[in-house]
């Protein structure tokens, strides 16, 4: 080859020095010369070696499909979709749903996806052998809708929800968000629940654990004061049995208390179309969980309004209940709870597929929010329709503006699910 040719690796000449006895020869030490038959049997032979050792490496030490929810791998599109339901690896996507800022207090940094599941529709499966129904409900919001985000609690169906979610779960528990919560208000009842769900749920802790349902003057006094719940919180959260520290509401002055006490790290309230626009309820809530650094799920979101014994369907109260506080069940006295005759549930939640998506995004696009739970209906379409929607993007999308006065217009004679005109406005219904 004359020395004005060149390949590559540069000139011909830098690799035609004379080879000295005993020094190894390399590919690199040939190129240019004319191939060599031994040489290139030998060079096949080491590389048909190395790749069968490497296949023989990977089927005795595959990839910890564990690690998948790091490299952002969505299982339920690869082979493993053949595997069986009750498969330990198969794991919802950890991005595929749009996240969100949530726990940032002191130095936190957790986000969340922004539709979760909710658990409160599987009281809709109150005996035993009804497991199986339960667990294809959770497979199918896992797998098909990729939703990593849980919420239950012990008031959901009495203890009949949790029941049903722990088993459901359990081969996907440590790739999802789980929060429960709590109807007690002191510190021995809160204690008790704490285990009984940590039990029920199948799990040694909750990712996020909640006073529920909070609503009067009282609530606060009891849970904050001594020998109140917020001791089993704080007790527990050290313990490792729960990771932050949250609350659900239903009254916006004391939501707004709990926030500014600086003691809890998210708040769940309804943020509502109606009940913001025409029960005057949100937006404090929303401003004081913005300037405290304090995560908020939107609640009662896909809501129309209030059910009432003439649109709903009256709830018997037991002499006992074996997951619900006496207070509370006075209170359904009190205030009787009214449920959908189609959905189940506590409000008439919104059914018409594209009006349901708009209070949604509604919802999504109000500033401080991070994260919906849709309708717990046991119309499991709702839910499918909601994450078709968000699923796959980067971002929620933004609400449509044009359709605001359309909105005003629908909703503009239905009592709001909540309201700030009379404590009967902080219960679910009356």
């Amino acid at each position: 080859m004359s020395s004005n040719q060149s390949n590559n690796y540069g000139s011909c000449d830098d690799q035609q020095e004379q080879t000295r006895p005993g020094t190894r020869i390399s590919i690199a030490d040939v190129e240019g010369e004319k191939p060599r038959p031994v040489l290139i049997f030998a060079s096949t032979v080491a590389i048909l070696v190395a790749i069968l050792l490497y296949i023989t490496h990977i089927h005795h030490n595959p990839l910890p499909l564990g690690n998948a929810e790091f490299l952002n791998i969505p299982l339920f599109k690869s082979s493993m979709a053949t595997a069986t339901s009750r498969d330990m690896s198969i794991i919802p996507d950890p991005n595929a749903y749009p996240r969100r800022p949530f726990i940032t207090k002191n130095g936190r940094n957790i986000t969340l996806p922004v539709l979760g599941f909710p658990s409160v529709a599987l009281a809709n499966y109150p005996n035993p052998e009804d497991q199986q129904l339960a667990n294809e409900v959770v497979r199918h919001a896992v797998e098909d809708l990729q939703i990593s985000y849980f919420d239950v609690a012990p008031e959901y169906g009495d203890g009949v929800a949790q029941e049903r979610l722990g088993p459901a779960l359990e081969p996907y528990r440590n790739n999802v968000f789980l929060a429960a919560k709590t109807m007690y208000r002191d510190a021995i009842g809160s204690a008790n629940d704490l285990a009984n769900t940590l039990k029920s749920l199948k799990t040694d802790h909750l990712n996020l654990y909640q006073f529920h349902s909070i609503s009067t003057e009282r609530d606060v006094e009891r849970i904050l004061g001594e020998g109140g719940a917020m001791e089993t919180f704080q007790r527990a959260k050290l313990e490792g049995k729960i990771r932050a520290i949250g609350f659900s509401a239903h009254s916006e002055p004391m939501a707004v208390r709990m926030i500014e006490s600086g003691l809890v790290d998210t708040c769940m309230f309804p943020i509502n179309f109606a009940a913001y626009h025409y029960g005057g309820v949100g937006q404090a809530v929303l401003d004081a969980a913005i300037k405290n650094s304090v995560g908020v799920i939107a609640l009662k979101s896909g809501a129309r309004g209030r059910l009432t014994p003439a649109n709903g369907q009256a709830v018997h109260v037991p002499v006992a209940f074996k997951h619900i506080p006496e207070f509370k069940r006075k209170e359904m006295i009190d205030y009787p709870v009214v449920t959908s005759k189609v959905h189940h549930t506590w409000y008439e939640p919104e059914d018409d597929p594209v009006e349901l998506n708009r209070l949604i995004l509604w919802s999504l696009n109000q500033p401080g929010v991070t994260a919906v739970l849709p309708p717990g209906s046991s119309n499991f379409g709702l839910l499918d329709g909601i994450s078709e929607m968000l699923r796959g993007k980067s971002e929620v999308p933004k609400f449509d503006n044009s359709d605001m006065q359309n909105m005003l217009n629908r909703y503009g004679n239905i009592v709001p699910i909540f309201h700030n005109r009379s404590e009967s406005g902080t219960k679910v219904s009356t």
